[in-house]
């Protein structure tokens, strides 16, 4: 797929050739570290174009943001439509399906929620005052407030809706990047980590050892897996944490409720096929019992592992092989 920070990323020319140590990239984006590296890739200035393709994300994808293009979406009024690109198009109408199979749990439209809540500035900050007037409302149509033409890649606001994107737009930076090397740089292998939301792939030849970290001690590692191709994203309740007056409070928000999960877990590990199915899954852990999980999930992806941490301690691993 093409990356749309830049005209004609698919028609990269130059000298080509196989590329079998390369330098990794690491940079700071999305109040995360990215570590990317390949084995193999074609395009010579492949770091060039990831790093374009994250910044643009980080820009123009952030609620954070007052002139971007995410902005002019939520800004738009009932019955006004703005073009986008292909990949926020391709975003938004995933963001509306997660939505849809999941019953709600999931939601792409919780930015009112989220700024009540007292996240209403980008990380880091520990405290934030308590908000007097009532909670807004959840948004809970069955119908999406946009509707998507794909025929013209435009999108036409119906009703009120807030969107706010979050973890499932780095993700979806993270697997939009993986397929572009494996698509346009013809990586044999590679890793994208974007803060622990990353794609692995190789020929079969290469086998990738992925460590998750303690909830609490991110220098002791609670779990190893070896992967040849697949997705891992990791949620928890503590890095995005903080007070608002005397309550605790945190960012992963019930879509049904519009109010911080209050759940036995802390920490939610999933590994799958593709880094936004697991963005959305790792998040849904958290929304319901165990009973209730497996059908969860198994709306999004069926094939999946996971591994989850709770209040007291406990290490739950379900299905796949764990090292």
């Amino acid at each position: 797929m093409g990356l749309p920070f830049q005209e004609g990323l698919n028609k990269v020319t130059g000298k080509h050739g196989e590329h079998n140590e390369q330098e990794p990239l690491t940079f700071e984006a999305m109040n995360t570290s990215f570590y990317i590296t390949v084995q193999g890739c074609r395009v010579p200035n492949w770091q060039d174009f990831i790093l374009g393709w994250i910044k643009y994300v980080e820009h123009e994808w952030s609620r954070f943001q007052s002139d971007n293009v995410l902005a002019q979406i939520n800004n738009l009024e009932i019955g006004e439509i703005a073009e986008v690109s292909p990949p926020l198009f391709d975003l938004l109408s995933r963001a509306e399906e997660y939505r849809q199979k999941s019953n709600g749990f999931f939601s792409p439209y919780l930015l009112p929620l989220m700024e009540y809540h007292g996240y209403s500035h980008s990380f880091p900050f520990q405290s934030c005052e308590t908000k007097t007037q009532e909670m807004p409302a959840v948004f809970s149509d069955a119908a999406s407030p946009f509707h998507f033409d794909e025929k013209t890649g435009m999108i036409e606001r119906l009703a009120e809706g807030q969107l706010d994107l979050g973890g499932i737009a780095k993700g979806y930076a993270v697997e939009a990047a993986a397929n572009w090397l494996k698509s346009n740089g013809k990586a044999a292998a590679g890793i994208v980590d974007g803060g622990g939301d990353m794609t692995v792939w190789s020929n079969n030849q290469k086998e990738w050892k992925i460590s998750v970290a303690h909830p609490y001690r991110t220098d002791l590692d609670i779990a190893q897996f070896r992967i040849k191709n697949g997705a891992i994203a990791t949620s928890n309740v503590v890095y995005r944490s903080w007070l608002q007056g005397n309550e605790q409070k945190h960012h992963l928000l019930n879509g049904r409720t519009g109010l911080p999960v209050n759940s036995n877990l802390i920490q939610a590990t999933v590994i799958t096929e593709n880094c936004v199915d697991a963005e959305v899954m790792a998040k849904l852990c958290f929304m319901v019992n165990k009973e209730e999980l497996d059908p969860l999930l198994n709306s999004i992806n069926p094939s999946h592992t996971l591994l989850l941490v709770t209040k007291d301690g406990k290490i739950i691993h379900h299905g796949g092989e764990k090292h």
